[in-house]
């Protein structure tokens, strides 16, 4: 049963992070997308800091290093995501930064000594053609765009590494805390025409939406990885890039043509290959209980 409940939880995430990205496409109609993300992190400081005070009772992390660390490779990665949604579109942000799995392997063999399997390289070697689709598909959208959300993969494989070993001493909301508060100073780089007035209600309501959204999408994905292991919990987020594509389509006005598409099946049926149980099983892994910067 908390098995099932784990998976629901994952399941309700990834929708919450697909609606993310919509929000992002739709505040970026008022402000940039550096604002979007500078308000997502004050929104996220505010909420963390709540339950961490009303729950813990404390805001010192047992490994500050680690924490640090986590922040500051989770703000490019975040912020990476947003700007690149604000450049292009939700759809193709989504697909290109939601490669992260593979990164995630790379890193966790480089830094941390990990086992990179043959199989890795594979898949690797099919969602970079995937992505190459997607960014020559010839619909003109921001080649800036594509390669931010391309770079905040890279970002989001390093800081999940740093997360698993962080949360084994300390909590998801404590590690959730540090990139929005290394991210509070995007505030200082985002168009001084950006200010909170600048949208209205509307635009003030969009802001409010993807913060709150993204918040509660994290501790979902938080209590997931408890009761379901990483490497299986992990496939449900394709359901992300699925939702996000869909959304993109029907609300914010994203088009995609037959070379997006075939990108798109290469990108996902790669980032399947890297999760596929092949030949013998191996012995299960621990779950993952930390708050993942991906999203998006």
């Amino acid at each position: 049963m908390r098995v099932r409940g784990g998976y629901a939880a994952l399941y309700s995430a990834a929708f919450l992070f697909a609606f993310t990205s919509l929000l992002v496409k739709l505040a970026s109609r008022y402000y940039s997308g550096m604002f979007v993300s500078a308000a997502r992190f004050a929104t996220g400081t505010v909420l963390c800091v709540v339950v961490l005070l009303w729950r813990y009772r404390s805001l010192k992390p047992v490994h500050p290093g680690l924490v640090a660390m986590r922040g500051i490779v989770g703000v490019f990665a975040m912020a990476g995501t947003y700007a690149a949604i604000s450049l292009t579109g939700p759809g193709r942000a989504a697909l290109l930064s939601n490669t992260y799995p593979l990164f995630v392997a790379v890193f966790g063999a480089l830094f941390f000594g990990e086992r990179l399997r043959p199989r890795v390289f594979a898949c690797i070697a099919i969602c970079t053609c995937g992505a190459v689709l997607v960014m020559r598909d010839g619909s003109g959208a921001s080649l800036a765009g594509d390669l931010l959300a391309l770079g905040s993969a890279v970002f989001a494989g390093i800081a999940v590494n740093i997360v698993r070993r962080a949360t084994k001493d300390d909590n998801p909301f404590m590690l959730y805390l540090s990139p929005c508060l290394f991210g509070l100073p995007l505030f200082a780089f985002a168009p001084a025409g950006d200010g909170l007035a600048s949208g209205g209600l509307l635009g003030l309501l969009l802001l409010l939406g993807v913060g709150v959204v993204v918040f509660f999408a994290q501790a979902l994905m938080a209590y997931g990885y408890r009761e379901v292991q990483a490497g299986k919990g992990s496939i449900v987020f394709y359901l992300e890039t699925a939702l996000t594509v869909l959304l993109g389509a029907l609300f914010a006005g994203e088009r995609f043509n037959l070379r997006f598409g075939l990108g798109l099946a290469l990108i996902l049926g790669g980032l399947a290959l890297n999760h596929a149980r092949l030949g013998r099983p191996s012995a299960p892994s621990s779950p993952d209980s930390g708050l993942s910067s991906n999203s998006p």
